[in-house]
């Protein structure tokens, strides 16, 4: 049994067939890079921005979905659909028409049936959400917000440059505006304790957002929580830890709202994370345990008055 709203089902159930992501590279960097502060970003972010799977920036768009078209049709054959992935940086870091012309070229194959931006919550101008938004009659739209921690201290010791308000009235405004919304969570931040984690799991469901996407916490070269876990300033948590922290997640959030990740699974040469195991073990051994316990997403929603 798969004790969580898990996102392939959701999909298939939904469109008909598989729908696959495929990570695009648009290169438009991050505004937390350029404000020319100390730390130059979030003290986590490698220098592709999270976007390990994505081809490179210089590549052609189009190319670039062609690529991972292919690619994708290699390994699960023709008859699937595609979610065309704005994955690494700040994809909404540009002027209204650099974005548009970014939006144009990416419906090059009718199989493409969503949109979905990877963003912050400081970077969406109204007029940025009005032209994304133009796009529903061409896909489904979904808006990843990166998140976090609902923690003040947190997000300031993280360095992530926009607060938990900025996130909230970044949601209601894309909302307003009938696009889904997703967050990314860390849950294991050494910062953060598992009152936080249960806040937010809390938070995002009074918010009514129609996806998460957990990761772990890893530790990427050169960047400065390597210096701080190398320093002593940082404790990593254990595996068991996390695995609480993430059913306990689980338990609080409103079931209707779709998993898109458990975990991630960062590329050995550059980064260090996940208790030296697979992102499918991880997924097993997380279900595995909810299993165990009879529990499952919802099972402590009771708190929202409904």
């Amino acid at each position: 049994m798969i004790p969580y709203n898990k996102l392939n089902p959701f999909w298939k159930k939904k469109y008909g067939k598989r729908v696959q992501r495929i990570p695009i590279s648009t290169g438009l960097g991050c505004p937390n890079r350029s404000k020319g502060n100390r730390l130059n970003g979030c003290i986590f972010c490698d220098p592709t921005g999270s976007g390990f799977a994505a081809e490179s920036p210089v590549m052609p768009i189009e190319d670039q979905i062609k690529t991972m078209i292919k690619r994708t049709e290699g390994k699960y054959g023709a008859d699937i659909l595609f979610a065309v992935y704005l994955q690494s940086y700040t994809n909404t870091y540009a002027s209204v028409d650099h974005l548009k012309s970014i939006l144009d070229s990416l419906f090059i194959d009718e199989r493409i049936r969503i949109l979905d931006i990877s963003t912050r919550p400081d970077c969406v101008e109204e007029e940025k959400l009005d032209l994304i938004a133009s796009y529903r009659q061409k896909a489904d739209i979904l808006i990843e917000y990166g998140l976090q921690s609902v923690n003040r201290k947190t997000l300031n010791d993280l360095n992530r440059g926009h607060t938990l308000a900025d996130f909230v009235d970044a949601i209601l405004r894309t909302k307003k505006r009938g696009i889904d919304t997703l967050a990314h969570m860390i849950l294991d931040l050494p910062q953060d304790t598992l009152d936080d984690v249960v806040e937010a799991s809390q938070i995002l469901s009074a918010l009514s957002i129609n996806g998460v996407k957990l990761h772990s916490l890893y530790v990427v070269k050169g960047t400065e929580l390597e210096k701080r876990v190398n320093q002593g300033q940082y404790e990593l948590l254990s595996f068991a830890e996390f695995a609480e922290r993430e059913i306990t997640f689980l338990e609080y959030l409103d079931p209707s709202i779709v998993i898109h990740r458990l975990c991630s699974e960062p590329p050995k040469d550059v980064a260090e994370g996940n208790w030296g195991m697979l992102k499918i073990e991880i997924i097993q051994e997380i279900e595995k345990r909810m299993n165990e316990r009879n529990t499952y997403q919802g099972k402590r929603f009771d708190y929202l008055k409904q």
